[in-house]
């Protein structure tokens, strides 16, 4: 423990900061995990993948900013060890990985939903989804395993600087390859998930025009998938934005307000805010009709498929 961290305005501020960010995220995160949970309804491959994400986001926000974090902030970098800092990074990002491998579940879900609507439930089953994102989390323990063997013997040590309220890369020249590409390789898949979004967005476009609703229903639901698409892209560029701002950002202003900012706070909001949006897609009713008593039973993406199915047979006579 240090009187320095103790007695300074802008760590109290940052501890707060994300005390009360991370507090939210967990919160907005639980709703996710209890409506899958509690409701039968609510259980359907899309929603699957929201309660896996929300659940990483929950261990992020609780382990590595609640836990270690805001610790550290206030009490100073030595109340825990090298190796736990180490430990503690070195997992948090390797979830964070696993949680953009699960943008790319999103965005085929709904991919798989409009451009082969017939394959869907055999795709996309609760049973195939589980195994999907069970084997991407224990691929991403893999490599947190894979990693630790390899970098704490040589010391390569990330760590969470109390000075800088955000977390540290190893600086020797043998640990500098656990970072390189990894603004390029964020860029890349987000522009992957751009391009099958929007091929989702353009496709249901077309169908609703070709169809023959009511023009008023074509233009609220158009109106609504508008949004919505341009929520999940803009949900897609946090983690590149978050990136850049922590490799690339950091360095720009000598100024620990800036550090505790690029570093550490546009992270959090990452995972905090994911959970807002998450909590909102999964009970979002843009993709149904709630006077449709054969979709009562069902929700997101799954309500949207059979939806889609029916129209789809009907346009086919």
């Amino acid at each position: 423990m240090t009187s320095s961290t103790l007695t300074d305005p802008l760590n109290w501020i940052a501890s707060i900061l994300m005390a009360l960010n991370g507090i939210f995220g967990i919160v907005c995160n639980g709703l996710i995990v209890y409506s899958f949970t509690a409701s039968s309804s609510e259980r359907t491959s899309f929603n699957l993948i929201c309660a896996y994400r929300a659940v990483i986001n929950i261990i992020i926000l609780g382990w590595g900013f609640l836990g270690t974090f805001v610790p550290l902030t206030l009490l100073g970098d030595s109340i825990f060890p090298p190796e736990y800092h180490m430990v503690v990074i070195t997992s948090v990002h390797s979830l964070y990985v696993g949680l953009q491998y699960c943008e790319f579940l999103v965005a085929f879900n709904r991919f798989c939903a409009m451009y082969i609507p017939l394959l869907y439930p055999t795709l996309f089953s609760i049973k195939t989804t589980f195994v999907f994102i069970t084997a991407i989390f224990s691929y991403r323990l893999g490599k947190v395993i894979y990693e630790l063997i390899k970098f704490i013997p040589i010391k390569c040590f990330s760590y969470y600087s109390s000075v800088d309220l955000m977390w540290v890369p190893a600086s020797g020249s043998n640990c500098r390859e656990k970072y390189v590409g990894v603004v390029d390789g964020t860029a890349i898949i987000i522009g992957i998930l751009i391009a099958i979004n929007l091929a989702t967005f353009v496709k249901l476009s077309l169908f609703y025009k070709s169809t023959e609703l009511d023009s008023r229903d074509i233009k609220l639901k158009m109106r609504r998938n508008r949004t919505m698409f341009m929520q999940t892209i803009l949900q897609d560029m946090a983690y590149l934005i978050d990136v850049i701002f922590t490799f690339q950002l950091s360095d720009l202003f000598v100024s620990r307000l800036w550090t505790f900012i690029s570093g550490s706070f546009i992270w959090q909001c990452v995972h905090s805010l994911d959970g807002g949006s998450a909590y909102q897609r999964s009970g979002d009713d843009d993709y149904t009709d709630s006077n449709d008593k054969n979709t009562s039973s069902t929700s997101s993406v799954d309500r949207f498929y059979y939806r889609y199915l029916v129209l789809y047979f009907i346009k086919m006579r």
